[in-house]
């Protein structure tokens, strides 16, 4: 206990806070031997540390427009994922009880290890906040150290890998939602490192859904339509029309969400959404195949493959524009990647997997009017500097060069107009409606005087598997 009063007395500010729990913990690891000591412990100080962290003032994270995006905000913050623990490219939805976890990790480029903290936060369907208390969604504390991190080994570039699990024993969710997971640096709440979005369900309702090509004969050649069927016999609702949303998200991309759909139908036991025109999405093209695994052989359209210190730098035969081009199918991951290299093992690929530099090349005329992009889950499927593309006259064609882990990736090229913010993945990959998608179907129930939205269900719909 002197101990704890030692790092107390010397906490001026919540940034010391957490320092002093680290200097806490490693205190009392060669005197704590048993697994219950341990988390009782880990309790302890935590709440000793939240209580030191209450009395500084910090300003807290607003996102725009109050909605809560899924983003990175640092470009050393690498490789972010929210997924199942046991699969690495599922989306970050789970059961209220389930058994498998989902899980946050991501790597920073440094040599040293910073004091990361987290926070969970409830959202409504909109990825507002609720107006829930923390005490009601959630057990445990508000703010809590991330404290599973391990540093690169045998590595060029070396990083340091985080890992927060989701439940843990810190930390149990108790309704079901939307949630956020913010993570900063040393207390500093106002300004996270990243914001990741995931969703609790309660399966308490049964969604029949289909993705199929648009029935409107103008969008046949090149959209896809989304049908499903809400069966509510195990969850009565008393007014659909105005207690139900719905959501519907193709590739897991937010960008892409198509919100406010009321039903067309509503019958004593289901829902039923099969529109005509509402739930239409471009089909998009399949995701290019990008492999980076090996630093020896060079894989299928891999020019060659340098190494210039500090790194291995990998160099893709030149792409073109495939927005004219005829359909051809390809097995993809939907924009997502799998972290591997020929030198690591299932449970060493997170801190024995390298970075390397890859280089991009898009043959096709310049733009004026706009912008072009690397896309996909290795940018976390947003458009900044980091994966801008710059227009070199001399090679005509768009380059960018990307520091990422080694594996195996989807990219495609997206373009965003000087007076249009959309992304439009289109423009240089086409649209197809043969194209295979998978369609994340949300429903949300927010009852008469409740203040929250429920997620009563959730489905995912492939276009070619029925």
């Amino acid at each position: 206990m002197q101990v704890v009063q030692s790092a107390v007395r010397k906490t001026e500010t919540g940034i010391d806070a957490y320092s002093a729990l680290h200097r806490v913990l490693d205190e009392f690891s060669h005197i704590v031997q048993s697994a219950m000591t341990r988390i009782l412990l880990l309790r302890c100080v935590s709440f000793v540390v939240c209580c030191c962290c209450c009395c500084a003032t910090f300003a807290q994270y607003e996102p725009p427009n109050g909605i809560y995006p899924d983003a990175v905000f640092r470009s050393d913050i690498k490789t972010v994922r929210l997924n199942r623990a046991d699969w690495e490219i599922s989306y970050p939805v789970a059961h209220i009880n389930d058994d498998d976890p989902l899980e946050l990790t991501f790597d920073e480029v440094t040599e040293t290890a910073k004091t990361y903290a987290y926070s969970i936060i409830h959202c409504d369907a909109a990825w507002q906040q609720s107006r829930v208390a923390v005490t009601d969604y959630m057990d445990g504390f508000e703010s809590n150290y991330v404290r599973d991190y391990a540093y690169s080994f045998n590595t060029l570039i070396p990083y340091v890998h985080y890992r927060i699990p989701i439940p843990n024993i810190d930390v149990l969710l108790k309704l079901s939602g939307n949630y956020v997971i913010l993570v900063y640096e040393d207390g500093d709440e106002e300004h996270p490192v990243l914001c990741k979005r995931f969703s609790i369900s309660e399966s308490v309702v049964v969604i029949a859904a289909t993705a199929i090509q648009a029935r409107l004969t103008a969008y046949r050649n090149d959209r896809q339509q989304v049908d499903f069927v809400v069966h509510t016999a195990n969850h009565p609702i008393e007014n659909a029309a105005q207690d139900i949303k719905t959501v519907v998200v193709k590739n897991g991309q937010w960008h892409t969400a198509i919100t406010g759909v009321r039903p067309l139908f509503i019958r004593r036991d289901e829902l039923d959404y099969r529109h005509e025109k509402a739930l239409i999405f471009p089909a998009g093209n399949e995701y290019r195949p990008l492999d980076t695994k090996s630093t020896r052989y060079t894989s299928t359209r891999m020019n060659a493959i340098v190494f210039e210190q500090p790194a291995y730098h990998f160099y893709p035969e030149p792409d073109v524009s495939r927005g004219k081009s005829r359909y051809l199918f390809h097995e993809d991951f939907n924009g997502r990647y799998s972290v591997q290299s020929e030198k690591t093992t299932g449970e060493n690929h997170d801190i024995a997997t390298d970075y390397v530099y890859v280089h991009f090349a898009l043959q096709t005329p310049p733009f004026p009017d706009g912008q072009v992009y690397v896309f996909g889950a290795l940018c976390n499927y947003a458009c900044l500097p980091d994966n801008r593309m710059t227009y070199n006259p001399d090679k005509g064609q768009y380059e960018a060069t990307l520091l990422i882990k080694q594996g195996y990736y989807n990219y495609q090229y997206a373009f965003i107009a000087s007076k249009n913010p959309l992304i439009d993945d289109t423009l240089l990959e086409g649209s197809f409606s043969d194209t295979e998608n998978d369609y994340i179907v949300y429903v949300y129930h927010r009852e008469r005087m409740s203040r929250y939205d429920r997620l009563i269900g959730v489905t995912i719909v492939n276009s070619m598997r029925r």
